[in-house]
């Protein structure tokens, strides 16, 4: 923890990542902020917040790897499968063209399932056409997910239960990589939940494990994003940890607890 940082110093290093369009990440909880900050400190022997804000204004690769430190991006291809499973069930459509968008992709993994879920429920005819929106505040991560080059430890279990899946995958030297099929229908690009610049409407938006991170503020700014981001009747999944006010007046309503979805109402 950081307990000797001046106010004006953790200014300075918030002012960066406003400047770097990651407004976002200066609304993480205090705690959170802290720990990745002080992690970035004791990498470069610097005891004060002033001195590190003094790096970052000569160093730009240091403004990128505290971003990236902070834009937390842990990940996994259907991570939580009975989450996909009971999404793949509710977005069965025939003929409803079907968009989604992965809110804090990361990586893409996230992004990927999304794509191989509604590939798999397009082929059965449970979907019309598709696409898949991933988004991400660390442009490092996009990098990474517009390649849609994996390690294979990572794709070892693709399948869901019960949902029939198109994996589309090509071997590589070091691992494998998503066909073209799939990744011409997933495009990524940054943005900024607190302030973002979607103006696109979607089916499905999964954003998941990303508002545990966030303080009261930057939570309600993020479900604004969401929300204003979904079709009437689309579906909303978050993470196990989170949870969204249902009802009327806040425009969603949960429809499966344990797995933490919504389907917007109004």
């Amino acid at each position: 923890m950081i307990n000797d940082s001046p106010a004006l110093g953790l200014e300075r290093v918030k002012d960066h990542l406003t400047g770097m369009g990651a407004k976002a990440l200066t609304l993480y909880k205090g705690p959170c902020f802290e720990r990745r900050l002080a992690s970035r400190l004791r990498i470069h022997g610097i005891n004060s917040v002033d001195q590190y804000a003094d790096l970052l204004d000569r160093d730009p690769a240091e403004r990128a790897k505290l971003l990236s430190a902070l834009a937390i991006g842990v990940t996994s291809f259907f991570r939580n499968p009975s989450a996909w499973l009971a999404l793949g069930g509710l977005l069965k459509r025939p003929g409803h063209r079907v968009t989604g968008w992965s809110a804090g992709c990361s990586t893409g993994e996230e992004a990927y399932s999304l794509a191989m879920l509604l590939a798999g429920l397009h082929q059965t005819g449970s979907i019309g056409p598709w696409s898949v929106l991933g988004t991400d505040v660390d442009e490092r991560c996009l990098t990474v997910a517009r390649q849609g080059d994996y390690p294979g430890r990572s794709i070892t279990e693709l399948d869901p239960p019960g949902n029939a899946i198109v994996r589309d995958l090509e071997s590589t030297a070091t691992g494998v990589r998503f066909g073209r099929g799939l990744r011409d229908r997933v495009e990524f690009r940054r943005d900024d939940l607190t302030a973002s610049v979607i103006q696109a409407r979607f089916d499905v938006v999964i954003c998941r494990n990303v508002l545990i991170y966030f303080g009261n503020e930057g939570q309600a700014k993020v479900m604004d994003t969401l929300l204003g981001a979904i079709e009437p009747n689309g579906l909303l999944m978050l993470g196990k940890a989170e949870m969204a006010a249902a009802g009327p007046d806040q425009r969603l309503q949960l429809v499966d607890r344990a797995e933490r979805i919504y389907r917007r109402i109004g």
